[in-house]
Order: C-alpha cells, then structure tokens, then sequence
C-alpha cells in the first residue's frame, strides 16, 4: 500500500474527530451532570476506539458479486468504548451528538449468548434481538460481540459497558451499521489484546450483519472502514475482501455526501430482491458455461462484460422464484432466501454487477490520469454508475435522481464533475465529485433547492478521517483525579 500523503482540507473537516474531544469532556465531567459518564463508567480502565462513515465512491452493491469497489471515508464517525465489568452482563449505550437526542441503553446477561458453557447458534442471538423490538438497535454492538466470541472461540468470564458516541447518522447509506460493528470489534480486540488483523474484523463485521442483524450486505463497507485512509480513497477486490491499493485524489478535488433523506435499509426487500437476482443470473450463466465445457465462476463479476452480453439473452428478464427453484435448487447464497412467490429481476441486477465492476476500474484510472479530463471522465462514469442502479436495479428514488440531476446541471463547467447513488440504494445519500471550491459554492445551494422541492433539508456529509486501523486504538485509565490516555495501539 502505497505511503499516505498528508491530506488535503477539505469541506467542513474539523482538526480532530469531533467524537473523541466529546469523550475526553463527558468523561471528564462530574458525578450528577447528565451529559457526563460517571453514571456508566467505573473508575477504572477504558478502551476506546474510532472509526469513520464510508462514503461509496464507486462499487456499491456489486461487492456481494466480488467487484472492484472504491471507497472514501468521512469526517463523521463512532467512538466505541468498553470497560469490562464485575459481573456477567452487556450493557449497551447508544448517545447521538446530533442536538436533542436522547441516549437509549439496554443491556443483557451474557448467558444469553451461551448454552452449557459454548456459544449458542448465530439464530438464536439473532431471534433475541428481533423479538426485542425496543432493543433491536443493539445488535450491530451486541452481536459482533458473539461474532468476536463465537468464530474466535473466546470464553469471557465478565461481560461489558459498551458505549456508543457518535455523529454517524442512521439509515443514510454511509455504513452506519458497518461503523458500529467495526468500532465494538477494534475496542473489544484492543482490550483483549487479541492482535487481529484489519481483514478479520471486516469478516467479523460482515458475519454480525449477515448472521444476526440479518442484513444482506457483502464486505465492502467493513473492509473500508477499517482500513480506510484520511484523505483517500481505498481500492478493495470483493473476492472474497482485500485492499488492492489506495488511489490518491486529485490535487484541490474531493468527494462530499448530500443525504436524500429517504431512509434507506439493506435489510429492506427491494436490496434484498437485487441481491438474489443477481445470484441467480450467476447460477443461470455458470449452467451455460458448463454446457459450454467452461469452469463455473465463484463470482459473477469474474465474468466479463464481452461473454455477459454474448448470453445475456439467455437470462431472464424476471424470474418467478418457485420456477428458479425448480429448475437451479439453489442460486447459492447463504445470505439470502428465495421466496417461492416473489417474481425477482434477474438480468437487470446481474448486468449492473458485471458492468460496475468494469466500471470501477475506469473510474480509478481515470482520477489516476488526473487533470481536467481525467476527472470529467471519472465523473461521467458515475453518471453510469447512477443510471445503472435506476434503471437495471430500480434502486434509485425520486429524490436521489433529483440531486444527481442537479449536480449534473451545474456541470464540469462549474467544477461539478460526477454524482450516484450510494450503497444499498433505496434512498440514502448522493455522493458527489468535484473541485473543493465548487462543492463549498454548489453543494449547499443544492440542499436549498432540495428542501424546496421535497419539502426537507438534506443533510451534507463532508470531511475525511482515518479508518479504524489507522488511527488506532486508545487506553484510558484513571490518574491523579482525573483520566490519562497512556498509548495508542
């Protein structure tokens, strides 16, 4: 990887992340101010971690397929800090820095999670958390937790305090889930001084996501946020998740997130329905390559756009999932369930994936080139990316067309080179490239005309901070009456 230059400033980048000043004060505040930790912290040893929000460059939901993705993280984030305790017990609290929100806790035993002294099934801890409605929330922290004790074969006599401070709005498409996990899965390994590695808290992460939140989501999000650098965008090949390289960002350009507003879920049926029809395009095409006397591909982007368009007409334009069943058994994706009676897009999402993964890889050249043409190049390639995910995924909504069409009347004549959808689509955020003065001019004069006409302000996410690995991990312990953090890992 190559050595990281010192970035750029860029839109509305605090000096430090916001969420680790907010802890040293509220951990520092006395007993009896509400805003203050005494009631949640013990006077003894604290670890700390942070991690920013992704914003999905390029890539989006190709990752499950096994794409090229190209990723950024952003100047919000999560602190996540842990303080084991007396007992057997998790106690989970949640403190949003946005103005009057409230904090909400839960907790629970940690024989919740075990049966005769081992690890009760991934089903189990998922149905726990879903039938606690109230509490649904805490099983991004509460089930990397399992994840960590399960896969990792960990016997915990104490549980914890899990505290959750952050500026990482929900349901916007900038990994807020993926944040959570990867910020309980650094602060828990840096306390027990596990040493994993940042590709097996990714896979960690995705399994909580997978296998108890129940969110279909692939690995491109974890990977980014734990390995993501302050100030550039990160290359990742989804097979099945490494980083292949970092790809700098031309000098005085940067990438900035406009939230539509619309929530948006990839635990919600429409990514759900994408993800399995493209699953089954793979399983369709593997059966044509083995007519053909051709291997089976593992991954559906490891197929060309060439061969796609030579037996794309061999794909079904939509498929009824008990006639797949039938005829395939199996589309092969332990993620998802085929519904017997949905009808399910199959070639629309399988081109998207094979064509983003190319995609991808014409975007990053193209910042690499650099200059006024290469970055109106990667620009119109986000155009596509966008285009592909309304009209071959039908992931797009009204108001992400809305802010992409808007970015793309100013232009590359008014420093406004790209914008797309992000992510699990269905809403969330807009991701927009251009020249750091025109985003400063252009991106709040967008809002404005947003709230006009869908009656609410978008919400506009800037900045750039360091992925869970590279800013490390933090120890708190207390000192003369007060608290001193001793290293950083």
């Amino acid at each position: 990887m190559k050595k990281p230059r010192k970035a750029p400033k860029s839109l509305w980048q605090p000096p430090h992340p916001v969420e680790v000043a907010e802890f040293d004060r509220r951990l520092r505040l006395p007993e009896g101010n509400p805003e203050g930790l005494a009631d949640f912290f013990a006077k003894k040893e604290i670890w700390t971690a942070r991690v920013p929000a992704r914003l999905d460059v390029m890539g989006g939901i190709a990752d499950y397929s096994g794409a090229n993705v190209c990723q950024g993280t952003l100047g919000a984030g999560v602190l996540v800090a842990v303080q084991p305790r007396e007992d057997r017990r998790v106690r989970i609290r949640t403190v949003s820095l946005a103005p009057r929100c409230l904090p909400v806790e839960t907790s629970f035993p940690l024989a919740w999670l075990e049966a005769r002294g081992k690890p009760v099934s991934y089903g189990e801890v998922q149905a726990l958390f879903r039938e606690n409605h109230l509490a649904s929330w805490a099983a991004y922290a509460g089930g990397s937790l399992f994840a960590l004790i399960k896969e990792e074969k960990l016997r915990l006599r104490h549980g914890f305090d899990v505290l959750l401070l952050g500026t990482v709005p929900m349901n916007a498409g900038v990994a807020s889930s993926a944040a959570v996990e990867i910020g309980t899965l650094r602060a828990l390994d840096a306390w027990l001084d596990l040493g994993l590695e940042p590709a097996r808290l990714a896979r960690l992460g995705q399994i909580a996501e997978n296998r108890v939140v129940g969110a279909p989501c692939g690995i491109m999000d974890q990977i980014a946020i734990a390995s993501g650098r302050r100030g550039q965008l990160v290359h990742i090949l989804c097979r099945p998740g490494s980083v292949v390289d970092t790809v700098e960002i031309p000098k005085g350009t940067g990438f900035v997130g406009i939230n539509s507003m619309v929530r948006h879920s990839v635990a919600a049926a429409p990514y759900g329905d994408v993800r399995i029809g493209a699953f089954m395009g793979k399983r369709i095409l593997n059966a044509l390559r083995a007519r053909d006397g051709l291997p089976a591909v593992k991954h559906l982007t490891e197929i060309t756009a060439k061969e796609f368009a030579a037996r794309s007409r061999h794909l079904p334009e939509t498929l009824k999932g008990s006639d797949f069943l039938k005829k395939y058994g199996t589309h092969g994706d332990s993620a998802t369930t085929i519904r017997p009676g949905t009808v399910y897009r199959v070639r629309g999402p399988a081109r998207h994936a094979v064509r983003e993964n190319e995609r991808v890889l014409r975007f990053i050249a193209a910042l690499r080139r650099g200059g006024e043409t290469g970055c109106a190049a990667a620009g119109k390639v986000m155009y596509g990316a966008h285009a592909s995910y309304r009209d071959e995924c039908r992931l797009s909504v009204p108001e992400t067309d809305a802010l992409v069409a808007a970015v793309r009347r100013r232009g590359a004549k008014e420093g406004l080179y790209g914008a797309k959808i992000t992510g699990g689509g269905a809403g969330g955020t807009v991701a927009v490239f251009g020249r750091l003065a025109a985003l400063e001019k252009h991106v709040p004069a967008i809002a404005k005309e947003h709230a006009r006409r869908f009656g609410f302000a978008p919400e506009i996410y800037g900045g750039t901070s360091p992925g869970a690995f590279e800013f490390g991990a933090r120890r708190y312990k207390p000192f003369a009456g007060d608290w001193a953090c001793l290293r950083t890992s």
